[in-house]
């Protein structure tokens, strides 16, 4: 049996770019303080050479694993 997932499902949040430590991976800072590791989908991948340390980017978080945050856009 499949469960489908809606929209409301996931939490939007603004956090802040800390560092880049791979092609497409941030280490970032939630609203809450909390640390998690944000990663850019190959259709944001044009964000790359754009975001720097200090950022403020729009993320999508599952609630069940608040460490990783899908980047959407720049804030």
């Amino acid at each position: 049996m499949s469960t489908t997932l809606y929209p409301s499902q996931f939490i939007d949040a603004v956090c802040t770019i800390r560092e880049r430590f791979a092609s497409t991976a941030y280490h970032a800072t939630l609203p809450n303080g909390k640390e998690t590791v944000a990663f850019l989908q190959k259709k944001e991948a044009h964000l790359a050479d754009v975001i720097q340390p200090g950022d403020r980017v729009l993320v999508t978080i599952c609630p069940a694993d608040f460490d990783r945050a899908r980047i959407r856009r720049m804030a």
